[in-house]
């Protein structure tokens, strides 16, 4: 059987044994879980063979599970696996009686129980090789980001996971469930690689159902008013879900849909183009209204995941590069999103609050927050810089309506930046927050990997 399988099928089962656990036996089973994923995933990245792996083959139905390990799906999990692990590890100390804004006493294999299932899930939808499949562990991702969203349990907590679960949901039955049917019903098979038989015609409709199901997962316009809602989750949470899971499967599954269909009918990529414009433009209006720290990196998230896209659509253009941009926006963001988050998860910890207009730090603390946003809005050295870059140079190469999309992510960056110099300063002034090692020293590996990951994925644009 191949190692891979192991890597998501070990932590979805730990997770639910996880459940019945609290304390440090919780916490030795997420390290220990999400470590094996890591190991695993590291492995088959250091002695990579690219496969199709068919495991489970029915009639009438052709392949219905499998595995497609290759220089997409690959190091895509090695990032999700890396930051989920580090992410983790922080969760230890952040969900405990000390956190001044929301303290834990008990409960915590609950929510250790749901990250460690988002985890595998997210993993098993990387590789999957049949549209079943994906469509099992799109669901599972769902339903894992319900889990971690309501763990507060408070009023505004459920309110936002039932929000988080029903919006998404809504778009893969609208969307998903209607573009892999139609796909069926003309190929009768399940394999992703059946997708390229498909005629141009049902090729646009296919397309399109993927799109409406990738974009509310993505949170792009018009459903996308759940992320920011999706707040409430504990702050490992929301990094795992805006920095691997959630927001970037929305566009793997549509990378993936037009890796194996192509070519997709220009029709779809103008419809994409408008989408991904309005979506730029909300966010380019939200920023100066949030003062929730927290908000703040859920609306630059919309962003970043419309810049990915965009890679995306410059593929449906001609461009050659355009999914392996995609996928090395998804690689660089995962660090420097989840260094934000993290960074203001210690304010809730040690301050008790997100509100920006009331929060004064210096230090290492203070420090990280000016260079996370200022990374996020694609200020060099770190890693966006690199594959905003590209994806910008790629969009003036294909020209025409596609310099839309490079002026638009253009002005959102520009917005971005000047507003979060503008929340730096005020915020910046006071003392370094006193957070456990074990939170100081993730944020520093994760500052760290923010600055190198254009090298450690570098592969992903020149080949591995």
């Amino acid at each position: 059987m191949d190692l891979i399988i192991f890597s998501f099928l070990v932590p979805i089962l730990a997770g639910i044994f996880a459940f019945r656990l609290d304390g440090k036996r919780a916490d030795a089973l997420l390290v220990g879980a999400s470590g094996f994923s890591l190991l695993t995933i590291t492995y088959s990245l250091i002695t990579f063979t690219p496969r199709h792996v068919v495991l489970a083959e029915v009639n009438n139905f052709g392949e219905v599970y499998g595995l497609i390990v290759d220089d997409i799906s690959l190091p895509i999990a090695f990032v999700v696996s890396l930051v989920g692990f580090l992410f983790m590890l922080y969760s230890i100390d952040y969900l405990s009686p000390q956190n001044r804004e929301r303290p834990v006493r008990e409960g915590k294999g609950r929510f250790h129980g749901w990250m460690l299932i988002f985890l595998g899930s997210t993993l098993g939808f990387l590789f999957s090789s049949s549209m079943l499949q994906m469509l099992v562990f799109f669901e599972l991702m769902s339903l894992a980001c319900w889990g971690v969203v309501s763990f507060y349990g408070t009023k505004e907590a459920i309110r936002a996971a039932y929000k988080a679960l029903l919006m998404p949901n809504f778009g893969a039955l609208v969307g998903l469930y209607s573009a892999f049917a139609l796909a069926y019903l003309k190929t009768h098979d399940l394999s992703l690689l059946s997708l390229s038989s498909l005629p141009q015609d049902v090729k646009l409709l296919v397309f399109l159902g993927a799109m409406i199901a990738a974009f509310t997962k993505s949170a792009q316009f018009p459903l996308y008013s759940w992320l920011p809602d999706a707040m409430e989750a504990p702050t490992p949470a929301s990094a795992f879900l805006h920095g691997a899971a959630m927001i970037e499967m929305g566009v793997f599954l549509l990378a993936r849909v037009v890796q194996f269909m192509n070519p997709i009918p220009k029709a779809g990529g103008f419809i994409m183009l408008f989408l991904l414009a309005i979506t730029l433009l909300i966010t380019t209006i939200a920023y100066p209204m949030q003062k929730d720290a927290k908000r703040l990196l859920a609306y630059s998230t919309m962003a970043e995941a419309a810049v990915m896209y965009s890679g995306v659509l410059f593929a449906i253009f001609g461009s050659g590069l355009g999914i392996k941009l995609a996928m090395f926006q998804i690689f660089t963001h995962a660090f420097v999103k989840g260094l934000g988050f993290l960074t203001a998860g210690t304010f809730s910890y040690s301050l008790g609050t997100l509100n920006m207009g009331k929060i004064k730090v210096g230090g290492l603390v203070g420090t990280v927050w000016m260079l996370s946003l200022f990374g996020l809005a694609g200020a060099p050295p770190f890693g966006i810089f690199f594959s905003k870059a590209l994806l910008l140079r790629s969009g003036v190469q294909i020209g025409g309506i596609c310099w839309a999309i490079v002026l638009l992510i253009l002005l959102d960056s520009t917005v971005f930046f000047v507003v979060s110099a503008l929340r730096v300063r005020d915020m910046l002034g006071g003392e370094d927050l006193r957070v456990t090692g074990l939170m100081r020293g993730v944020i520093a590996i994760l500052a760290v990997l923010a600055v190198i990951a254009p090298a450690l994925g570098y592969k992903l644009i020149v080949g591995w």
